[in-house]
């Protein structure tokens, strides 16, 4: 929204004057409905137009219609959006047509009193002022910025791997004397022995393991996780401890299912579970595993991803 020092004075006058005639048609409306018999102009013109004098309540629908769009015109002129500006051209167009269709109106049936001539006089120059005031002046652009969206949720990676004992660094090699030279014992003056430290040997970092498979929780209320397994055998289920991948699903025994490696590649087998294991949508007892097969354990959707390093091995081992 813009602040109001941002806002053109003719802008803001304009808005008010649309404030003021959604209180002056409302004033209008409710004299019509509250007090019809105290227009004796308006009777006299129901007269002669040969209509039923009740029918004056009906007067108080124009003035409501009025005080509507006013209000809606004040509020887009007072937030500077640009339907505000575009609707206060239309309607500022129609008003001066209307005025001009009122000054007809009266001379054709003889109501032209100073009264009548001068308003409807009047209204068509504020709104022919308005129009061209808006039809010159051009709406300023909004400076607020639309939010960065947020990037997308990685999922989150958990390991399934066998534990592995520390590698110790290796002892460093005692120092010897240069091919072809004694080994002399140095001294300083002071007699006392100078000690040799041994060469600093480059340390080489390990290198990580590349996983096996993944399993990406699609479904359930471990979804967004990504499981990576090191292991040629593992148990999916609930149990905290005897699963390799444990998952919150309740719907999911404690020793649901069961992915171990075999010479043809991996295989799925349930575990005589309550709810079943599917695979790809069929349940199943056993059944082989491929890139991007759809496993199904309750209501937890696992989807199994190979690695390249892994597809390479298991196309070599195809080929063995």
């Amino acid at each position: 929204m813009s602040t109001s020092s941002s806002r053109p004075i003719g802008v803001t006058l304009v808005a008010l004057l649309y404030l003021s005639l959604a209180v002056f048609t409302l004033v209008i409306a409710a004299r019509y409905v509250l007090f019809p018999g105290e227009n004796e102009e308006m009777i006299l013109l129901f007269t002669r137009l040969e209509l039923p004098v009740t029918l004056i309540n009906l007067l108080a629908v124009p003035p409501l219609i009025t005080a509507g769009i006013a209000t809606l015109l004040f509020r887009g002129l007072w937030q500077q959006r640009l339907w505000g500006w575009a609707a206060t051209l239309f309607f500022s167009f129609l008003g001066m047509l209307a005025s001009l269709m009122a000054l007809a109106f009266f001379l054709a049936f003889y109501f032209n009193t100073p009264k009548t001539m001068g308003t409807a006089t009047g209204a068509f120059i504020l709104f022919a002022l308005i129009f061209i005031y808006f039809l010159k002046t051009s709406p300023k652009p909004s400076t607020t910025q639309p939010s960065p969206s947020p990037a997308p949720a990685q999922p989150l990676r958990v390991q399934v791997q066998t534990a592995s004992p520390r590698s110790r660094p290796p002892a460093a090699a005692p120092r010897q004397a240069p091919l072809g030279q004694p080994d002399v014992h140095y001294e300083t003056i002071h007699r006392a022995p100078t000690v040799a430290l041994p060469a600093a040997q480059e340390t080489t970092l390990p290198v990580a393991p590349t996983p096996l498979f993944h399993l990406i929780a699609t479904q359930g209320p471990d979804a967004g996780k990504q499981f990576d397994v090191f292991k040629e055998d593992i148990l999916i289920g609930r149990h905290p401890t005897l699963a390799d991948v444990v998952l919150a699903d309740p719907t999911v025994s404690a020793r649901h299912a069961r992915i171990l490696r075999q010479a043809t590649g991996f295989q799925l087998l349930d575990l005589g579970s309550t709810n079943g294991t599917y695979l790809n949508g069929k349940r199943i007892q056993e059944g082989a595993l491929h890139e991007n097969d759809v496993i199904r354990l309750g209501a937890t959707t696992l989807v199994l991803q190979f690695p390249r390093a892994s597809q390479h091995t298991l196309a070599t081992r195809g080929e063995d």
